[in-house]
């Protein structure tokens, strides 16, 4: 039977270690990640070699930089680095002393594990066997020993990359009774935040300096400098925006059918070379898309391999899990721009939701067909994706947008004519709201059904309102009811095989089932957040001052973020409604969505309404978002977009910077040939 498991462990080890490659988690690109296989593993060997199947665990299911632990062997601890430790590694000798007879019982908790049990890491620690840990430093440890399953000592183990230390289990001095322990650092470890910051000064410094070219015209200046020398006559300036301040004119039955054929032809280009004068443009929407595409092109390009730049396990939010939302937000808000003069010059409405379908449709396609790039096995294929999330959710809004908006319902002469002063005051000052009451309750609507499934209906095993990502979550109370309500409905509709079998939990929680995080129920929040960014869109449609817009923009922002705040109590990781991206709370769709407000606020007032910055070179790569995301994804492990570098978080983070300044230079190369992609 040991020997069983012997053959088990390093057969499950060496296919761990071969099938490293690349993965798509969500928006999350991993070019140590290929392909994951999970290898059953027989319960009665689960029960007789229980003190180490949790570092078995571990190794199945995640390559060595994501293993929480990587490395369990005897011996005094290794300074002079004659094992190495790789990035993201830190090793830790536990010692006994030899005043302690007994055998004692070693566990470890990751705190980032919410909920979750200290697991056992040996039962037979003692002064004659001392244990090194190799630990992954992205996860913070609490460390527990127990003699006769009394509680000794315990502490908490924060460590950082490369650095070695050493935790001795002593009798307390005092009365000889009770344990004492205490961690030590023996060698130091590096800095991983060196290269982190000296990046972000580089890009800060250059960023200034291009505000300051800009505000003494250098660019200009070196143009006029060419033309001259080469008796070039300049160009029109051609780029993708929008034209806030065209009104529909009122027309008759056959100016209305003659606009109708003119936009029919117009809306059938497949290449958009739009030519508007300078003062007519937002260019702040194309900088803040074009800003969101550059930070998802280097979260998916590995984030030079730091924490802040992957997604949760589960609940909480870091930066990688802003992106996404962001694109839905402004999805919601370019929406605006797009069918508001359609809808004005009486555009039909059949001919208007056609489009719509079709682009859909095409997104639907164009994401399923992303999926298959590693692997075309239609058995196992994988169906949800972020371009269907995107897909289904431009589907609805636009089609509720259609149905819903009437010719002129943005124009500012809208008269109010009945009712006292300031009832009308209190309608004007809030026309971008009041305007569009069956647009709200339709939103609405769908908000209260997603609360209703997820908070009122159980499901198997698992009650209703359950959040968590099963596994290891409340002592595996619910081990396979990830995701709650939410992962059922996948499981039901689309079956386990062809759903996403690496979630964020499985690292840190262990959680069995697969999960998609761009799951089918999940759009229903999804589809609000592009709501708020519609009210975004409706700001700057109805009012012209760039006061009125910013007090209504920052004031979104607060509330927003408030009430996102507000429904995790505060802590954002707990709460009735935890900030989470696998299920796309509705909490989170709040907060993101005040995020985005305040960003794009920001951005206005650089741009459009101080004109100190004209958002170069973020326009770019966001008037031809979808291309520039396609394209980095199909090419993202081909050279020179991307080759392997040495494993440390300084090379990672270069590598994931060039990525992004290469995609910038093609979009600035199709920017120049007028050539702007839309579906």
């Amino acid at each position: 039977m040991l020997m069983q498991f012997l053959l088990f462990y390093l057969f499950e080890f060496s296919i761990a270690q071969q099938i490293g490659g690349t993965s798509m988690e969500s928006t999350h690109y991993d070019r140590r990640l290929f392909q994951q296989k999970q290898c059953y593993v027989p319960n009665q060997l689960k029960e007789l070699y229980q003190p180490n199947y949790w570092i078995t665990r571990q190794l199945i299911f995640r390559n060595q930089h994501d293993r929480l632990v990587t490395r369990v062997s005897s011996g005094a601890i290794d300074l002079n680095n004659t094992r190495p430790l790789g990035i993201d590694q830190a090793s830790i000798n536990i010692t006994v002393d030899q005043q302690i007879q007994n055998d004692l019982t070693l566990y470890l908790q990751v705190i980032e594990c919410i909920d979750c049990p200290y697991e056992v890491v040996t039962q037979d620690l003692s002064s004659t066997k001392s244990i090194e840990l190799t630990l992954n430093t992205k996860f913070n440890y609490r460390i527990r020993i127990e003699l006769n399953s009394a509680l000794s000592c315990q502490d908490t183990l924060i460590l950082y990359e490369h650095g070695y230390y050493r935790f001795d289990v002593k009798l307390s001095s005092l009365t000889n009774s009770t344990f004492q322990c205490l961690l030590t650092r023996q060698r130091s470890p590096n800095n991983v935040y060196i290269p982190l910051i000296v990046g972000g000064v580089i890009l800060l410094v250059l960023f200034v300096a291009c505000l300051v070219a800009q505000r003494f015209k250098f660019r200009a200046f070196l143009i006029n400098l060419r033309n001259r020398v080469s008796d070039r006559v300049p160009p029109q300036e051609s780029a993708q925006s929008y034209d806030l301040q065209s009104r529909a004119p009122v027309t008759t039955n056959n100016e209305a059918d003659t606009s109708t054929a003119t936009a029919k032809q117009q809306s059938e280009h497949k290449m958009s070379n739009v030519l508007v004068p300078r003062s007519k443009r937002l260019l702040s929407l194309d900088a803040f898309r074009g800003f969101t595409l550059i930070a998802m092109i280097f979260v998916n390009y590995g984030g030079g391999g730091y924490v802040q730049f992957e997604h949760a396990p589960w609940h909480g939010i870091t930066i990688a899990d802003v992106v996404f939302p962001f694109f839905v937000w402004m999805l919601g808000t370019s929406l605006v721009f797009s069918l508001k003069n359609a809808i004005d010059k009486n555009v039909s409405k059949r001919f208007l939701l056609k489009k719509i379908a079709v682009r859909t449709l095409k997104l639907l396609l164009i994401g399923f067909i992303l999926n298959t790039r590693f692997k075309i096995d239609f058995a196992v294929v994988r169906f949800l994706g972020v371009l269907q999330r995107f897909g289904i959710v431009y589907g609805v809004i636009a089609t509720i947008e259609v149905l819903c908006t009437r010719p002129n319902q943005y124009s500012l002469e809208t008269e109010i004519s009945t009712g006292t002063h300031k009832a009308k005051q209190f309608l004007r000052l809030f026309r971008d709201i009041l305007h569009f009451p069956l647009q709200w309750l339709i939103n609405l609507a769908l908000v209260l059904i997603w609360l209703l499934v997820v908070y009122l209906v159980p499901f198997e095993n698992c009650p209703a309102g359950y959040l968590g990502p099963g596994g290891l979550h409340e002592n595996g109370k619910y081990i396979k009811c990830t995701g709650g309500i939410t992962g059922y409905i996948d499981r039901m509709i689309f079956t386990e095989q062809h759903l996403y079998q690496n979630p964020t939990c499985r690292v840190v929680y262990g959680c069995k089932p697969p999960f998609d995080p761009e799951n089918l129920f999940g759009a229903l929040p999804t589809i609000f957040l592009a709501f708020l960014g519609v009210q975004a869109g409706r700001i700057l449609a109805v009012y012209q001052t760039d006061v009125e817009r910013l007090v209504r923009l920052f004031s979104w922002s607060i509330l927003t973020t408030a009430i996102g705040v507000g429904l995790t109590a505060g802590t954002l990781t707990g709460g009735p409604m935890p900030l989470n991206k696998n299920l796309w709370t509705l909490s989170f769709s709040f907060f993101t969505a005040g995020l985005a407000f305040a960003g794009f606020s920001i951005m206005y007032i650089l741009i459009d309404m101080l004109k100190w910055w004209n958002a170069t070179p973020f326009q770019y790569p966001g008037s031809n978002s979808i291309l520039i995301y396609i394209t980095h994804l199909v090419f993202a492990t081909y050279f020179p977009v991307q080759w392997q570098v040495v494993d440390t978080h300084a090379a990672h983070l270069a590598m994931g910077l060039w990525g992004c300044v290469f995609w910038i230079i093609i979009a600035y190369i199709f920017y120049k040939k007028r050539i702007f992609v839309v579906l």
